[in-house]
């Protein structure tokens, strides 16, 4: 509406919306209100013009007299007290600030429209180009270039979709929190604006007002335009869903004709006429179409040299810390020594390794100019490793490469380019056939197994040239390129990926043998490396397969294939599962234990020793994340099985009353585990004693712990034995253990002298502990020999036997030259009888006899 000498607007359609929904019954008195004010219809009319952000400069009186059309039956408990209009004024403005500066300038917003109109035009462009290919006589190249070039432009357009979804969505929040503020406050300026004293509020409602509106006006706008970018995108990505469509029909259309007669053959292909008409289209315009996806591809990607070479130079800064530190050691292998001499070939092959993923989605022509810079490693870092006879196969391999690449990318007439493809195919015929002669290669084959395997490599790979020129001698032409690139290329890409793997390898060796991997055991160590290669290989192996099966055009085919036989339900009765579900959940259990192992081990030899932790705390905190990435691995190989985990109460019923029965001692055992861990009372390489049963802690378990005994026998010991019996643990809180050497010397000798002698031997010893001084006590009269006994400590638990050995022997030898004797065992003989002739042998040994009146012949008797 128009007010005089007021900038307020409120929009029609909330007026009336607001008459029709909740004053029908009133529509007659509404419009007779209408019909008696006209200048309140002549604002109605100007609901369309746009809101003025800027208040008039007419008088308040004006202002407070003029009032918006807004019905006058509002109900009053919309308003706004008076009391809180200023706070509720200020929250306003916030939240206004903050939709304004969300909102999309309008110069930016101008770009997006030009941005997508000239994406449109492109995209016509472009589709006209591909009908005109797929009309023609397309090769698979082509074929592959095109899905390549639209599949990233659908990949684009989902992504602008994506975003222009969740902006227009909030947009449209946007519109509706402004809607839902503005009844408030026309309730409020409908009940005070006739109040007199009050003019500086009415006018502050006003303005809030007007705010409310034109944010309103510019969130729906932006709304409006967000959707229209919407729909225009939504048709185009509809029109690259059709086109992929397309291709993918002439790919499938291309591997149904492989074994079929598409050419004359070779000696009645050329047109002399027909070649002259076509020898301009047919090298220009497919030249165009390269040229112009990777001008795309590249602009598109402008970021993409620059992180490509910050990853060479830290790759390249890497190898040369490396190659520096390993100078020195004796350990490392003379192939690494050679590898790392050459640290530029190494970092780009590092660097190539690390965007294969990347270069796979690129359009062809850079895909095969990127991979041109494989010939680099490979012949400055295979090449040296390589066997001399073998050596000359990775050159002549570059070179066939070479030119495969440059036939791919140059496209000459198809007369010209079947007879080139023919003299290519027949020169590395020729040249690896005369390269792998048996007169040659023969005294390699009995070298190693891995030779044995690489001559039957190149034997296929003589057989497929050999099918390819027969082929396209005799007019199978899709076939003869399809097995001839399998052969050159497959070859090339099996030599990096060989390269790939033997130079990582030896990186993973030489990494192994610094001081960075010494936290690892010996045998941890062996086995990441032997694992190690053996998972590079694997990998490379199915990186080659991926690449042979594309270029042997068979991809797609195996894949949907493959694809069917797991999804193919097996079962019986209720009980339906899929290969593929049943594999998946093999395989993600399977990576679940290896990452948990491999996670737990790295967090506990190289993470938490670097922290600051208690004893102890490491083997816990390691434990605990091993068990929940078990559990995690669980649940997703449940939830991929297809298992509602909701489903899942019944079964913890039916556990909780086998816990009753049969799996309390399990639980029991169980729950000691956890209070082992987490209160600590045991540690592992702890040396304790249970119940007369002394060794060290090898292991705690979640249900049993191992010690192993100073003979060497591993027991096995439940953990509830370790927390409800007595357990004595010699090395909680310290490694020290207190010795004690017993000594007896006999009666005579000086007890204050053999205290003296028996700690100066002890404090003479150099694993006794001086921290805390040894100490000898006199602890009393024996029977026969004064008792004492020395008193010292060890600080290490596994050597105190040993100390104890030493320092016994040492006392004994200085009690020998102080003239000390050690006595040995006095008894007193008491006879009650004895015969008369051994009394007077007794007597006349000098041994009193108690009384001669029992000499007789009885037995003696002690």
């Amino acid at each position: 509406m128009t007010q005089h000498g007021s900038s307020h607007r409120i929009p029609r359609g909330a007026v009336l919306g607001e008459i029709l929904d909740r004053f029908a019954p009133c529509i007659v008195a509404v419009a007779l209100l209408f019909v008696s004010f006209p200048p309140l219809i002549r604002g109605i009319q100007a609901q369309t013009l746009p809101v003025r952000l800027t208040p008039s400069n007419n008088s308040k009186q004006s202002q407070e007299s003029e009032a918006p059309t807004v019905p006058p039956t509002r109900s009053v408990d919309q308003t706004i007290p008076l009391a809180q209009i200023a706070d509720r004024a200020e929250e306003l403005d916030h939240l206004l600030q903050e939709i304004s500066s969300q909102l999309i300038p309008k110069s930016e917003l101008q770009e997006s429209q030009t941005k997508a109109e000239e994406q449109a035009a492109e995209t016509r462009r472009r589709a006209l180009q591909t009908r005109d290919l797929l009309a023609g006589d397309p090769t698979s190249l082509d074929l592959e270039d095109e899905q390549r070039y639209w599949r990233s432009r659908s990949l684009e357009y989902a992504a602008e979709r994506k975003l222009l979804t969740l902006r227009a969505g909030k947009l449209e929040e946007q519109v509706q929190t402004l809607e839902a503020q503005q009844p408030e406050w026309v309730a409020t300026w409908i009940q005070i604006h006739k109040s007199p004293g009050i003019g500086a509020i009415v006018e502050r409602i006003k303005q809030q007002l007007d705010k409310i509106q034109a944010a309103k006006w510019q969130a729906q706008e932006q709304l409006n335009v967000v959707l229209t970018l919407q729909n225009r995108i939504s048709q185009q990505d509809q029109q690259i869903s059709d086109i992929l469509a397309r291709v993918r029909q002439a790919r499938e259309r291309e591997r149904g004709r492989l074994l079929q007669l598409d050419g004359r053959p070779l000696w009645e292909a050329r047109d002399s006429q027909a070649l002259e008409r076509n020898i301009g289209p047919s090298f220009h315009r497919p030249f165009d179409r390269s040229f112009t996806s990777a001008k795309e591809f590249l602009g598109a990607h402008k970021i993409v040299p620059f992180i490509l070479a910050t990853v060479y130079l830290l790759a390249l800064l890497g190898v040369f810390k490396l190659r520096r530190y390993v100078a020195s050691l004796p350990e490392v292998s003379a192939e690494a020594h050679q590898v790392l001499g050459r640290p530029f070939s190494v970092a780009l092959l590092v660097v190539l390794i690390g965007t294969g993923q990347y270069v796979a989605s690129t359009p062809i022509a850079i895909a095969f100019v990127f991979y041109l810079f494989y010939l680099v490693p490979l012949l400055r870092l295979l090449a040296p490793l390589t066997e001399s006879k073998l050596r000359i196969l990775l050159y002549v391999l570059a070179i066939l490469y070479a030119l495969s690449v440059a036939y791919l990318l140059i496209q000459l007439p198809p007369p010209f380019r079947r007879e080139l493809y023919a003299l290519l195919v027949l020169g590395a015929l020729v040249s690896f056939s005369w390269l792998v002669r048996p007169s040659r290669i023969g005294p390699l084959l009995s070298l190693n197994r891995k030779t044995r395997v690489l001559m039957v490599g190149i034997r296929a790979g003589l057989v497929l040239l050999a099918a390819s020129l027969v082929a396209n001698v005799v007019g199978f032409v899709s076939l003869a390129q399809v097995l001839g690139l399998s052969a050159s290329v497959g070859s090339f890409v099996a030599a990096s990926l060989y390269c790939g793997v033997r130079v990582l390898t030896l990186i993973l060796s030489t990494f192994l043998h610094t001081n960075w991997a010494h936290a690892l055991p010996k045998m941890r160590t062996d086995s990441i490396e032997r694992w190690g290669g053996r998972l590079l290989s694997l990998a490379a192996s199915l990186l080659w397969l991926n690449s042979t099966l594309r270029l042997l055009n068979i991809y797609e085919g195996l894949m949907g294939a493959l694809a069917d036989m797991f999804q193919r339900p097996i079962g019986f009765d209720l009980v339906h599962f899929t290969l593929g579900g049943a594999l998946s959940v093999v395989l993600i259990l399977l990576f679940g234990y290896s990452l948990a192992n491999a996670f737990t081990f790295f967090l506990r030899k190289v993470v938490l020793p670097r922290l600051p932790l208690n004893r102890g705390v490491p083997y816990a905190i390691s434990t605990i994340a091993y068990y929940v990435l078990l559990l995690l691995a669980a649940l997703a190989a449940l939830s991929a099985a297809g298992v509602e985990l909701n489903k899942f109460t019944v079964l913890t019923g039916a556990l909780g009353v086998g816990l009753g029965f049969g799996l309390q001692n399990i639980v029991n055992n169980f729950v000691s585990g956890l209070i082992l861990l987490f209160e600590r009372p045991i540690h592992v390489g702890d040396t304790v004693d249970v119940g007369g049963l002394v060794g060290m802690v090898r292991r705690i378990g979640a249900r049993s712990s191992t010690i192993l005994t100073f003979q060497g026998a591993e027991v096995i010991v439940p953990n509830s034995n370790l927390i409800s019996n007595q357990v004595i643990n010699w090395t909680l809180s310290s490694q020290w253990r207190r010795v004690d050497v017993p000594v007896g010397v006999a009666y005579g000798t000086d007890p204050e002298r053999v205290i003296k002698l028996l700690v100066g031997v002890a404090e003479s010893h150099p694993g006794v502990l001086l921290a805390r001084p040894p100490m000898a006590f006199f602890l009393g009269f024996g029977e026969s020999a004064l008792k004492f006994e020395l008193r010292f400590w060890s600080d290490r638990q596994d050597t105190w036997f040993q100390l104890q050995s030493d320092v016994t022997v040492a006392v004994a030898k200085a009690l020998r030259e102080a003239g000390i004797e050690i006595p040995f065992p006095q008894r007193d003989l008491h006879v009650r009888s004895i015969d008369a002739s051994a009394a007077e042998s007794v007597a006349s040994n000098g041994i009193r006899l108690t009384s001669s009146a029992d000499a007789t012949g009885r037995g003696i008797r002690a």
